[in-house]
């Protein structure tokens, strides 16, 4: 029995590598990222880059409302940040009838308010207080109004937040009892 295939641009990398961007999705994600990384996009529109229906799916599975609810809660991820790099090391893109699926893993890099030990270190050599592992979805619409013609329409987060919060709990941001009770 045969299985039907959709061809897919499928990349190994370490970090923002100048030759993977020859896909204009990653293309994309690489202007996306820098502009949520070091950029003004949190304090901007999110349509710019969004759907107005953009949609979030939490680690935990749940998706949020879409449009501004799903904005406000990938927000909320970062909030206690001062800053983060995103780190790609392997990613698949392929085309769907109406844009653009992709999924991949990246290391995310951040700084945390309170002082401690930057023990973690991204490719480049900077040291940063945590790191931590996700796999990403993201489907994306063919829009002539977003950058380079594309608009991110859902994101699916899969992630263990333990590395991240563990490291909140021994600098004092947060208590483990309450990180329990919103678990239950």
């Amino acid at each position: 029995m045969s299985y039907s295939t959709t061809p897919a641009y499928i990349h190994h990398c370490n970090g923002w590598e100048d030759r993977f961007k020859e896909h204009p999705v990653f293309e994309w994600m690489f202007d996306y990222t820098t502009a949520f990384d070091k950029g003004d996009m949190k304090a901007g529109p999110y349509t710019k880059w969004h759907t107005a229906d953009f949609a979030y799916t939490l680690s935990n599975g749940v998706t949020v409302a879409p449009g501004e609810p799903s904005w406000a809660a990938t927000l909320e991820l970062y909030a206690p940040f001062t800053e983060h790099f995103h780190e790609p090391r392997w990613f698949a893109v392929w085309e769907t009838p109406n844009g653009y699926d992709l999924t991949g893993h990246a290391r995310l890099y951040a700084d945390l308010p309170v002082p401690g030990d930057k023990t973690k270190e991204d490719l480049s050599g900077r040291k940063w207080d945590v790191c931590g592992f996700g796999m990403f979805q993201f489907s994306f619409t063919k829009d002539e109004s977003g950058p380079r013609g594309l608009k991110m329409a859902a994101t699916k987060l899969y992630s263990d937040p333990s590395p991240l919060m563990g490291e909140m709990v021994k600098r004092g941001m947060v208590k483990g009892e309450d990180i329990l009770a919103k678990m239950a």
